[in-house]
């Protein structure tokens, strides 16, 4: 696609390869997209054509459509998976109170003290400050690693060949041992 194409252009464009691989794309995340998390297959499909709507506005050449469309999901069911990671938190007790017409009570696990939550917190700001030290290709590698990805899923996933992905992998896991010692935290990661 030429750097000159209008938005008409782009569109038909779009329209054209959501045509031929609108079932290849829900089949993708058919497969991609993890059943246990709650997250939405139409989701995953808006955002991915999203994705493929802003490169191809952008003027992104797509030579291989369906191997595109394939990265695409793969990286915006990675991103969900993160958001609903991130979002999830720890689950309440429902307790029914003896005695009480009030009906049940929601009350946090035993552990869940303000001090220990604020630790929590502060470790987390801790590995997220680690990740955001780590270059950028390294990072993505190790997060993807570290979400079970094999070298080969994050190679499909990126674009990158195996070799490279994991050497990424291998090389950001070790970027971010350092800077959690560097932290004071100390962990096993593998």
């Amino acid at each position: 696609m030429s750097e000159g194409m209008s938005a008409v252009e782009a569109e038909v464009r779009f329209n054209a390869i959501v045509e031929e691989y609108g079932k290849y794309l829900r089949s993708v995340i058919g497969k991609v997209c993890p059943t246990d998390m709650g997250i939405q297959y139409t989701d995953i499909e808006q955002e991915a054509r999203i994705r493929l709507w802003r490169a191809l506005q952008s003027g992104k050449e797509i030579l291989d459509p369906a191997s595109y469309i394939y990265r695409i999901v793969a990286t915006t069911t990675i991103d969900a998976i993160r958001r609903v990671k991130a979002r999830r938190e720890e689950q309440l007790r429902v307790v029914e109170e003896e005695g009480e017409e009030e009906g049940p009570v929601l009350m946090s696990a035993p552990h869940d003290s303000p001090e220990r939550k604020a630790q929590r917190q502060q470790l987390i700001d801790k590995v997220r400050g680690a990740f955001d030290r780590i270059a950028n290709d390294r990072r993505q590698a190790a997060l993807l690693h570290l979400e079970g990805m094999t070298s080969v899923e994050i190679a499909c996933a990126t674009g990158w060949t195996e070799p490279r992905a994991r050497h990424l992998a291998y090389r950001g896991l070790k970027d971010l041992r350092q800077q959690l010692r560097a932290e004071g935290v100390e962990c096993e990661i593998d």
